[in-house]
């Protein structure tokens, strides 16, 4: 007998937690957070990255929204202490900062994505979505900070590891290619794009499409 809609349970919130110093910044997170229509449950806030890195490795959110600029331990040491120890959490920068080293040091660290404090927030809330799927949300000011920091190279280089078609899938990531989009562009199925993409993380050792991007770019440089 086939499910009916009602005997589907009902998907479980978007866990996301918040490490911000600022008292303000980090009641405005809370409320976005508890807003109903996003579909996130609170999962906790603290002032800095001591505090939190008990609770967070405990209660294991979905999704981490971090402040680069915490008393003592920084933003980035704490993406970087718990990105490997939570695998399937997301950690997303919100800062002030869009300078080039600050940016490439965070992806570097973990981060899954890097959002400026003065997006809008129902952009901050598409980018924790984001970050929870996989995606790599960056505002629009980060991204051309990046592709200015990347200008087209002379000549494409393929990384020595990967298959010509895996080469090419990276390649579309790199220039902001959803996989439905790379499907059509080479001609295959979304879920050989996926399988693809897989490939492609376990051979260049990362686990997010900002780290793959970042080593394909840093190839080309």
């Amino acid at each position: 007998m086939s499910e009916s809609i009602s005997d589907v349970p009902p998907l479980k919130p978007l866990r996301v937690a918040v490490v911000e110093d600022d008292a303000t910044l980090r009641l405005f997170m809370q409320k976005l957070i508890q807003k109903p229509a996003h579909g996130f449950e609170f999962a906790g806030a603290w002032e800095t990255a001591e505090q939190s890195v008990k609770p967070i490795i405990e209660s294991r959110p979905h999704v981490v929204v971090v402040d680069l600029e915490l008393p003592k331990i920084s933003g980035i040491e704490l993406i970087r202490e718990l990105s490997p120890r939570l695998i399937e959490t997301a950690f997303v920068v919100l800062t002030i900062h869009d300078d080039p080293e600050q940016v490439f040091n965070a992806l570097r660290a973990g981060a899954n994505g890097y959002l400026l404090k003065n997006s809008k927030p129902a952009e901050i809330a598409a980018g924790i979505r984001q970050a929870s799927e996989g995606g790599a949300p960056l505002s629009q000011d980060i991204a051309r900070l990046l592709i200015k920091s990347f200008q087209a190279p002379p000549k494409k280089k393929d990384i020595p590891c990967l298959t010509p078609r895996e080469s090419q899938v990276i390649e579309g990531l790199a220039q902001g290619m959803v996989p439905k989009e790379l499907a059509h562009e080479l001609g295959i199925s979304y879920e050989t794009v996926r399988e693809y993409t897989k490939s492609v993380y376990a051979k260049l050792h990362v686990r997010s499409r900002t780290e793959a991007v970042l080593k394909y770019l840093e190839h080309q440089a």
